[in-house]
C-alpha cells in the first residue's frame, strides 16, 4: 500500500467541508489489521482537519504519511485538548492523572465519556491504548502526569 495520503481540503457547493482524498487503496486490495488500523487512524486526522475548517476559505493540499501519524504519541498530539481547562478538558486530565497515579488521582470515566463529543472520545480511547502499550515507559505522559500533579496541588 503507497503510505502516503494527499488530500485537498475544500468545501461543498453547500459550504460544506470536503475532502479530496488520492492515493487510498484500490478495490480488492489485500490488507492487514495494523495496516487497516493506520489507514483508519490517518483517515480521522483528515476529518478532524475538516471539522477544525481546514480548506474552508481558500482550497488547501496536505499530505498526510500514515506511517507517521499511526505512531503520534497522543499525550504529545493532544495536550492542549488535555490541558485546555474546559470541562471535557479537566475530564481527559483527570484521566491522564489517574494513570499517572491511580491512589491518588481517582477517576470517573463515566462522566468523561457520557458528556465528551466523538472526538474528545476517540482522543480518551487514544490515551488509553497508548498508555496500555507504553505505560510508564512513556517520558512524554510521565512529564504531562507529573505537571498536572503539581496543577492540582497547587
Amino acid at each position: 500500500m503507497n503510505r502516503t495520503i494527499i488530500v485537498k481540503h475544500t468545501k461543498d457547493r453547500r459550504g460544506n467541508a470536503l475532502a479530496c482524498v488520492h492515493n487510498l487503496p484500490g478495490d480488492g486490495a489485500d490488507l492487514s489489521p495494523g495496516t487497516l488500523r493506520r489507514l483508519a487512524h490517518t483517515l480521522n486526522v483528515i476529518a478532524d482537519g475538516c471539522d477544525a475548517g481546514i480548506g474552508m476559505a481558500y482550497p488547501e493540499t496536505a499530505i498526510y504519511d500514515v506511517d507517521t501519524i499511526a505512531t503520534h504519541n497522543p499525550f504529545v498530539a493532544y495536550r492542549a485538548e488535555i490541558t485546555g481547562g474546559y470541562s471535557t478538558a479537566e475530564r481527559l486530565a483527570a484521566m491522564v492523572l489517574n494513570l499517572y497515579n491511580g491512589a491518588a488521582y481517582g477517576v470517573r470515566l463515566d462522566m468523561l465519556l457520557s458528556s465528551a463529543d466523538e472526538k474528545h472520545t476517540r482522543i480518551a480511547l487514544e490515551l488509553l491504548a497508548w498508555y496500555a502499550k507504553h505505560g510508564e515507559n512513556c517520558a512524554e505522559f510521565m512529564a504531562l502526569g507529573k505537571e498536572l500533579a503539581e496543577r492540582a496541588r497547587s
